[in-house]
């Protein structure tokens, strides 16, 4: 027998697939091109459901920014974790950002539209700014974890190197988004790789 919902399960459930058809809408459209019409068609619902779950766009805009945060930031923990079993640092940096390019096509696009329009819009910008510093903010800490793993000694600042790291792999990211056949996976692993060698394994021996 099928499972009833409670009213609160099948609120949930609706919110995720609106936030799903969102990221759709937004990297297709761009935020100011997309509508609330368009988000609920989407996803199948009409526009009364996005508003009974949302304000409007803007709120459904940074709760989708708070989605994609909350993924960023597990997989750096999963990448923490498997490294400090044991596991290849940069090899698995590397694939790891692969898998997740290919499995969400749209987070290049989608972080650009959070970025642009963070840029011009001060109430937005000071939100997405929060979000942005709690995914750094792990990037720094995986980064401070690896090195101690490794034995080795960061070459600068945990969080300086978090966002030097973080605007890298952003731009790798946006050049396969425009033309994914432009960088071949074995030059886009190497630079992954690279990267991330630069900051870690590269510096004084504790």
């Amino acid at each position: 027998m099928a499972k009833v919902l409670s009213r609160g399960e099948r609120q949930e459930q609706t919110r995720k697939l609106l936030l799903t058809a969102a990221s759709v809408v937004f990297a297709r459209r761009g935020y100011h091109e997309a509508s609330v019409e368009e988000i609920a068609a989407e996803a199948g619902f009409s526009t009364g459901a996005v508003y009974s779950n949302f304000a409007g766009k803007q709120e459904l805009f940074l709760a989708l920014a708070d989605r994609e945060a909350a993924a960023r930031i597990a997989e750096l923990h999963a990448l923490t974790e498997s490294v400090e079993a044991g596991g290849d640092a940069a090899a698995q940096a590397g694939q790891r950002f692969r898998e997740l390019l290919e499995r969400d096509r749209d987070w290049p696009l989608l972080f650009y539209e959070f970025w642009s329009f963070g840029a011009r819009n001060a109430h937005i910008q000071e939100e997405f700014a929060k979000r942005r510093k709690a995914v750094e903010d792990a990037l720094a800490q995986t980064l401070e974890r690896m090195a101690a793993q490794l034995g080795f000694t960061l070459r600068f600042p945990a969080p300086v190197l978090a966002k030097a790291v973080g605007a890298a792999l952003n731009g790798l990211a946006f050049e396969r988004a425009a033309d994914p056949g432009a960088i071949p996976d074995e030059v886009f692993a190497e630079f992954v790789v690279a990267v991330l060698g630069c900051s870690i394994a590269v510096g004084e021996q504790a």
